[in-house]
């Protein structure tokens, strides 16, 4: 769209943690096909967290949780949620209450390429009737976002992103 190619992908992993890593891995090899200079969007029902503040309890699959963790790293992803919010630790996206106690945790979110932040403008959380998950939503921009006149900074911390630097390696290498 508008000279920008967009991949959507939206997943539902399985929620018994002896095979979710299998299924991570099977995500990992399909991320992997396709081009890394395109927008990722990558969203669904995770059922795993990578951070203790995403859940009430201990994660049920560390294995699950590492795979989706080299998953992110590796396709420069970034929890919009996290990005907007970053002192908000309180919405959580499934609850379940049993035995007269409440689990809750942020299994479901939308993750975007770091390098197209600029066109993510809004994310939240929504109830959902007649669900025990919360909608995750983004509102974004198919166009890139044009700033007025301006000094340009670099963020000195992409120096340590390997993936940057790899990345910005490789733009030289062909210019």
């Amino acid at each position: 769209m508008e000279g920008l190619a967009i991949n959507l992908v939206n997943i539902s992993a399985l929620t018994t943690s002896p095979k979710r890593p299998q299924f991570y891995q099977w995500v990992s090899a399909f991320l992997s096909t396709l081009d890394s200079h395109e927008c990722l969007v990558l969203g669904g029902d995770f059922n795993t967290t990578l951070e203790e503040q995403d859940r009430s309890g201990a994660e049920l699959s560390l294995a699950a949780a590492n795979i989706l963790r080299e998953i992110v790293e590796h396709h420069s992803l970034v929890d919009l949620w996290c990005d907007h919010h970053p002192d908000d630790t309180s919405m959580f996206t499934f609850v379940r209450v049993e035995a007269h106690r409440s689990h809750h945790s942020r299994l479901d979110r939308i993750y975007l390429s770091r390098f197209h932040l600029s066109r993510a403008h809004s994310s939240n959380i929504r109830p959902a009737p007649f669900s025990d998950h919360h909608l995750a939503t983004i509102t974004a921009s198919l166009r890139a976002e044009r700033p007025g006149p301006a000094y340009w900074h670099f963020n000195n911390s992409l120096v340590e992103d390997e993936v940057f630097v790899m990345s910005f390696w490789e733009f030289w290498l062909a210019w």
